[in-house]
Formats: C-alpha cells, sequence, structure tokens
C-alpha cells in the first residue's frame, strides 16, 4: 500500500462515495475560489443532495449560517456570502474539514457545487489525490 494514499483515506473516502452517486460525471477547477466544482440540473437536486451528504452531512443556509463554525462563516464571507437557495456545507474526513458552496444559478435551472479543504492555505491548489479522485486538471 502506498502510504501516501493511506494518509489521505479518511478524505478521500467520503468524496469517492460523493463522486459515485453525483448526477454529472464532470467536475472543473473554480479558479476564483481554488474549489473543485461541478454543475447538473435542477431535475437532479435530490440525487446530488444525497450524494453530497456522504461528504458534506452538515449544511447552513442564509437564514441559520450565524450557527456554523466561525471557521466556515469566514469562508463563506470570502466567497461572497449566501443568498436565497444557496447553503453552505461542511463535513470532517480524520483531521480535514471539506466544504462546500452548493450555488443554483439565477435562472434556477442549474446548480453548481464547490468542494474546498479546511486544511491548506486557500490560496493553494488541492491535495494532488484530491484532484486526481475528481480527473480536475489545471
Amino acid at each position: 500500500m502506498d502510504p501516501q494514499v493511506d494518509d489521505w483515506r479518511p478524505v478521500l473516502e467520503p468524496l469517492s462515495v460523493l463522486r459515485r452517486g453525483w448526477p454529472n460525471p464532470t467536475w472543473t477547477w473554480d479558479e476564483r475560489f481554488t474549489m473543485l466544482a461541478s454543475s447538473f440540473p435542477k431535475d437532479k437536486e435530490m440525487q446530488a443532495r444525497a450524494s453530497a451528504a456522504h461528504a458534506l452531512p452538515y449544511a447552513w443556509d442564509m437564514n441559520s449560517l450565524a450557527t456554523a463554525p466561525a471557521g466556515l462563516r469566514t469562508i463563506c464571507e470570502n466567497t461572497g456570502g449566501l443568498r436565497a437557495g444557496q447553503m453552505l456545507m461542511a463535513g470532517k474526513a480524520g483531521g480535514i474539514v471539506l466544504y462546500g458552496l452548493w450555488w443554483p444559478w439565477g435562472g434556477g435551472g442549474t446548480i453548481t457545487l464547490r468542494i474546498g479543504l479546511g486544511a491548506h492555505d486557500v490560496n493553494e491548489e488541492p491535495f494532488p489525490q484530491v484532484r486526481e479522485l475528481f480527473d480536475v486538471r489545471r
């Protein structure tokens, strides 16, 4: 076994489950927020929510955001805050905090989930193993 992969197993396992159930196989790199991103049609929202819950079981909307941990609120503020219909999502995998931004598009027909990792400098690219899992190249 590769010790580097073993070290990341607690992070890679829930993200693998998320990816397997995700309604769109394509993930991209969101340069603005240093996050992975994937969009899907509104009619796949239930499937996407169920899939996301494997890695990001906690969620806050604009009305409950004040109850989120301070570090997650800061991430949310740094990406523009939350508007109606948007959510901040989070989960913990080993010692890593996973976070997600669930953003419906203005027309309402498409939703994007962006996923970030809370154990790295937000100006760094995600860990190579996570990028490989999601087949995201820069």
